[in-house]
């Protein structure tokens, strides 16, 4: 293949492109140029034909227009293999164009901090349509769309010219870069439409919803919800080892993984621990440590310090946490590390590493070290996105404040029971639903999730608590959904909880204070579920 006897480039990102024109030109190429692209291959010394020469006009509309006319995409398109495509270049005196680069307006990057008009400005048309058709014509065009492509390019015209395999994934590869690109402009539209639409959340049975609240004055979920994902890393394998698995991140936010630190590769079933755990120590502003196993956690306490706040965890289930994620809301540090280091642990999630603290666990070859916080983990959009089969579920917050607590029983707790079942409050939310979580101070001493009968959540519970050991006399109750039916109460009662949150909004609501009362426990409505399937 000779090399292409055009290329037409039109860059908003201009580096390497007076080395990749200088390449071009070397073996032939014509360098057709638009606008600033032309001004800036000219000043660095290099022969350019204006597009204004083929299209016969200058810029329009301040720069809106400069590449949509027929001379610029009939060279792109035309079919070589088609006698009526070649005739017709032929006599509009036009030579077929064989490499299109493009790099588009910087929407993504610029278009957040800019007003309404900034932004739409930074909206690319023409860009775009070059792109789409030397992708749609690759079978005769090479399409490049970023930078990082030239020296690729042209290592492959240098052996020969690419294959047609190697351009269809140029063209691929340019196909998702304009999906991507309009990802971003639809999904920042979106976010700049009115706050003021809201979801009509009359429950159809007020009795199935009272006191929950759960999407009054929530958003109005976008008509479309378009997301652009890029591939960071292979994985092993998946969940199971005959299933084959990648990581992606939202495009442009890929530079958070690059502080990952590991011994052994990250496993699809550590990056899922790893969001509940380092998402759940990031709701404590106190040291915090999490352990979590199958999505799970099976440990976690905030104290004075790290070790301590380690030491309280790993104690709540001892059994569980082996071979379990930990994730620390600060640094690790050689007293944490060194008691973390005795145990099987796969994966320690922390916001950063002292020396000293590696020095404690170089012996664990095998062990995952993550720099990564629960910051690093929010994705800047207000809606989450999960499949189910050929559809998807979206939901976000409601935006609005959490109602107050409110005390609904004869006897209100005292401040440390209150603090208690703020603690088990948070860990309940980030377990699976149904979930109990007890709670003594500020740790974590036992857990029932992912039940499908709430009083097997809290016999769960309780049980886990004396299996390791615990005294769950005076300890403190958190139940992410409404009790249906007092025995809920009489079961932790008898083994001696003394205080209970819970979203209420059950029919029984009145049976189950009552029992509360008659009990001796107080109890907290948060009129709020914090269910998490």
């Amino acid at each position: 293949m000779s090399w292409p006897r055009a290329a037409l480039l039109s860059l908003s990102d201009k580096r390497g492109a007076a080395a990749f024109a200088r390449a071009l030109i070397a073996h032939g190429t014509r360098i057709v140029a638009s606008g600033g692209t032309a001004k800036h291959l000219e000043s660095a010394g290099i022969e350019v034909t204006p597009v204004e020469t083929l299209t016969g006009f200058s810029e329009l509309l301040g720069g809106r227009v400069k590449t949509l006319h027929p001379h610029v995409h009939a060279p792109i398109l035309a079919r070589r293999d088609v006698g009526a495509d070649m005739a017709a270049l032929t006599e509009l005196q036009l030579d077929p164009i064989d490499l299109v680069a493009v790099t588009l307006y910087p929407f993504e990057e610029h278009a957040p901090s800019l007003d309404d008009a900034g932004a739409i400005e930074e909206i690319d048309i023409g860009g775009v349509a070059l792109l789409r058709a030397a992708a749609k014509n690759a079978e005769s065009v090479i399409v490049v769309h970023d930078p990082s492509q030239y020296a690729e390019v042209i290592d492959a015209l240098e052996s020969g010219g690419p294959d047609p395999i190697r351009r269809r994934e140029w063209a691929a590869r340019t196909f998702a870069r304009t999906a991507r690109y309009d990802a971003a402009i639809a999904s920042e539209l979106a976010r700049r439409t009115p706050a003021g639409e809201t979801v009509d959340a009359t429950p159809a049975d007020p009795a199935d919803a009272a006191g929950v609240g759960a999407s009054s004055g929530a958003l109005q979920p976008p008509a479309v919800h378009v997301i652009s994902y890029q591939r960071v890393r292979m994985l092993r394998y998946g969940e199971n080892p005959h299933q084959a698995a990648a990581l992606y991140a939202r495009w442009g936010e890929a530079a958070a993984l690059q502080a990952w630190k590991e011994g052994k590769e990250l496993s699809y079933n550590n990056l899922l621990d790893l969001e509940v755990a380092v998402a759940l120590a990031g709701r404590f502003d106190e040291p915090a440590c999490v352990i979590v196993k199958h999505a799970q956690p099976c440990g976690a306490a905030t104290a004075a310090t790290a070790a301590e706040a380690w030491r309280l965890a790993h104690a709540c289930d001892p059994l569980s946490a082996f071979g379990g994620i930990v994730a620390l809301n600060r640094a690790l540090d050689a007293g944490t590390a060194s008691l973390i280091a005795p145990r099987f642990i796969e994966c320690v999630a922390a916001t950063d590493f002292d020396s000293a603290g590696v020095e404690a666990l170089k012996s664990k070859k095998a062990l995952r070290l993550v720099r990564l916080t629960s910051r690093d983990l929010e994705s800047g959009d207000r809606w989450s996105l999960r499949a189910v089969g050929r559809w998807a579920l979206v939901e976000g917050e409601a935006g609005t404040t959490a109602p107050e607590w409110r005390v609904v029983t004869r006897r209100a707790p005292d401040p440390a029971q209150r603090a208690a079942l703020e603690f088990a409050w948070e860990v309940a939310a980030a377990a699976r639903s149904n979930a109990i979580a007890i709670a003594r101070s500020s740790a974590l001493i036992g857990l029932g999730s992912g039940q499908t009968s709430r009083v097997d959540a809290v016999d769960v519970a309780l049980m886990k608590a004396r299996r390791a050991g615990h005294d769950v006399r005076g300890a403190a109750l958190a139940s992410d959904g409404f009790f249906p039916f007092a025995d809920n109460v009489e079961h932790a009662a008898e083994a001696g909880v003394a205080a209970i949150v819970q979203p209420g909004g059950s029919k029984r609501d009145p049976e189950v204070i009552a029992a509360c009362d008659r009990l001796g426990i107080a109890m907290l409505f948060t009129d709020r579920r914090a269910f998490r399937h």
